[in-house]
């Protein structure tokens, strides 16, 4: 399946690497590089993350990476990446909706 980001999550990912390229520009490509990898983990397993809370519709899902939680929706062809953000200060429901 094809992973594809909202307009919304390629924000986010950029807002994470210009705060850590606050402290280092190379720590800071190096670790998207490794969100990205992980994140592509879902082209093959789809179904890993669990169904998110607060949405509860099968085919919205999320997981934690790297301290960020990533929700994400599946489809047919392809896996859309709705947000990407530090799940413990962020309120899902105003976001998503």
């Amino acid at each position: 399946m094809k992973i594809v980001y909202a307009k919304q999550a390629k924000e986010q990912l950029r807002n994470i690497k210009e705060f850590i390229s606050l402290d280092s520009k190379t720590v800071a490509v190096r670790y998207l590089f490794k969100m990205k990898e992980k994140i592509e983990i879902l082209s093959i397993y789809p179904y890993i993350g669990k169904i998110n809370a607060t949405m509860n519709i099968d085919n919205i899902r999320d997981f934690v990476i790297l301290g960020y939680k990533v929700i994400y929706k599946i489809n047919k062809d392809n896996i859309i990446i709705l947000a990407i953000y530090k799940h413990i200060d962020f309120d899902e429901k105003n976001s998503l909706n």
